[in-house]
């Protein structure tokens, strides 16, 4: 549909009406059952086991959102305070904000050249004397060569978190994100390739015995492991800790998509191909972001966009506006770059390399189920807007 010359973003439509059907299903089990349905129970099962099978193995947990994800890994792993945590440099507070909440320490880490992940170079030089741990953000759903940095992790003794908020089902050389590190938290929530709803997370470790701490620290202090345990029993909690539990809603909404998430990261995939190959073949100043290449597979949450501005008479800022003014949806200018966030005092990191691939791309925003005709208007207005802006070069 078009108004006023613009074609309105088409609807993604993830919660469709297998996904209502599946909700439907929480209340009929709970009214055949004659119990009120709540949290942990067999929809959350349902959803972690299908996840963790889609993981190749492994153990889950459902929590509230993937920022409560990060809280709770960071506590399962007994850090210290004052521990030095190493971090993406682009990235989202959730993945922040937890660390300085339990009195630990950042440390940004740059990321490689013209890429906004890091590297094993850039993750040796950030090692400090009292790192701990690390979060490693997989970007735009872009995964981290992480063989080499989980090399240098082991040697450090340093404990390894991989935020694949953005990242679900990506792969590299044909490992699924979050199966390198110790823990994994995957982001849920409405927005995300896997939707669970409004705000949900998972934790995912191939560990067994951290999984139990995670879903004690998850809840309270539960000692799930024991399996007398009596939850009424509160004088026989394990320490203190808060309530990170998702419900049953959201775990069956989640299972009921994580059915289709094969084909959700295929369609995206398919649709930045058509990108990268009309822009190879048709751009003189436009390319992708993140090139693609047989060494990995993206589980694509946006499409980065490089502009090269030395060939425009404008910055790429004014171009990615003037697409935006156009009805192409995108980001012209995000702000995840960890080192320019206020409310980090005392915050003398410098992270170069990131900075200037924030500073050259912007964000497209897509989804599984683009219409060809919206992907055909994204390639007519990059050609438009690229032949108003384009200097004269003799």
């Amino acid at each position: 549909m078009q108004k006023n010359n613009k074609m309105d973003f088409p609807t993604r439509g993830v919660f469709d009406l297998e996904t209502f059907e599946i909700v439907k299903d929480v209340f009929n089990d709970s009214w055949e059952n004659g119990i009120d349905f709540g949290f942990q129970g067999k929809f959350e099962n349902l959803f972690t086991e299908s996840f963790n099978n889609f993981q190749g193995g492994g153990f889950s947990d459902a929590v509230s959102s993937g920022t409560g994800g990060i809280y709770v890994a960071l506590q399962s792993l007994g850090l210290p305070e004052n521990s030095d945590i190493l971090i993406s440099p682009i990235t989202n507070p959730g993945s922040v904000s937890p660390i300085l909440l339990q009195n630990m320490n950042i440390v940004i880490v740059d990321s490689a050249k013209n890429s906004p992940l890091i590297d094993a170079e850039q993750f040796l030089k950030s090692i400090t004397k009292n790192t701990k741990a690390a979060i490693l953000t997989h970007t735009s759903g872009f995964p981290i060569n992480m063989n080499p940095i989980m090399e240098i992790a082991k040697e450090y003794n340093i404990k390894i978190i991989e935020d694949c908020s953005q990242a679900h089902g990506a792969e590299f050389n044909k490992q699924k994100v979050g199966t390198f590190g110790d823990i994994a938290i995957f982001s849920t929530m409405y927005s995300k390739t896997l939707a669970a709803g409004g705000s949900s997370g998972l934790i995912y470790t191939k560990d067994e015995e951290l999984y139990w701490k995670i879903r004690s620290f998850a809840d309270r202090g539960k000692d799930f492991q024991n399996k007398e345990f009596d939850q009424r029993r509160m004088d026989k909690y394990l320490f203190p800790a808060l309530n990170f539990n998702s419900d049953e809603i959201s775990c069956a909404i989640g299972y009921s998509q994580i059915k289709k998430l094969k084909n959700i990261i295929l369609n995206r995939f398919e649709i930045i191909q058509k990108i990268d190959y009309f822009l190879k073949k048709n751009s003189k100043v436009l390319s992708l972001g993140i090139a693609l290449n047989n060494t990995y597979f993206p589980s694509v949450f946006h499409c980065p966009i490089y502009v090269n501005v030395s060939l425009l008479n404008c910055s790429k800022i004014e171009f990615a506006q003037l697409l935006q003014e156009r009805g192409i949806w995108l980001n012209p200018h995000h702000y995840e770059l960890v080192e320019e966030w206020e409310m980090l005092e005392k915050n003398n990191f410098h992270t170069p390399n990131a900075k200037l691939f924030r500073d050259s791309t912007f964000n497209l925003l897509l989804h599984e189920n683009l219409t060809e005709e919206y992907i055909q208007l994204i390639f007519q207005q990059f050609l438009t807007v690229e032949k108003e802006f384009l200097k004269d070069i003799v």
